[in-house]
């Protein structure tokens, strides 16, 4: 694995488990066994380093979108295989990357807002096709209300150690 990957995994566990404000570029060369001036030739600045983080993230779940629609017949099941990641994310004790960005908005660059709501949308539009596929009368509704569930029982569930909160908040949406 390159560098530049080793970096944005290590980085991607740091905004994951403590947010993209509790650790530095030293932390991350500490962690990787790295001098700082190696990750400051991939990621000028720690805004740099984000907004990958986030296009990355961004990119990941398009593709497994694209893989879900193309191999799960079922929108219920596209949909319990998303809570199940959100579920997985409890269980490592992590946060989703871009809920703990967002949460620390004020402190990142405008280019990673504009990433952070592409990233969002992108979320929600899928997840009002799979409930336009289900006939929901509001699908675009559906699925908001499906995210913010998602991201409040993902933080209840990991303050709590309870990954099942996550499928006890969102499996009636999907049920619906």
């Amino acid at each position: 694995m390159d560098t530049k990957a080793r970096i944005l995994d290590a980085a991607e566990e740091f905004v994951q488990t403590k947010g993209l404000n509790g650790f530095s570029y030293l932390h991350l060369a500490d962690a990787l066994d790295i001098k700082t001036s190696s990750i400051h030739y991939h990621f000028k600045t720690k805004a740099a380093l984000a907004l990958a983080l986030v296009e990355r993230l961004h990119d990941r779940h398009v593709a497994a979108f694209r893989d879900l629609d193309k191999n799960v017949n079922d929108p219920r099941k596209r949909l319990k295989r998303l809570v199940d990641l959100f579920q997985d994310y409890v269980r490592e004790e992590r946060f989703c990357l871009c809920g703990m960005m967002s949460a620390e908005m004020e402190s990142t660059s405008p280019e990673v807002k504009a990433m952070l709501q592409t990233y969002f949308r992108a979320l929600q539009l899928w997840i009002s096709s799979q409930f336009r596929e289900l006939g929901r009368k509001d699908p675009a509704t559906a699925a908001l209300q499906f995210v913010s569930a998602l991201e409040g029982s993902l933080l209840l569930a990991r303050l709590n150690g309870n990954p099942k909160l996550v499928q006890r908040v969102v499996g009636p949406l999907v049920a619906g």
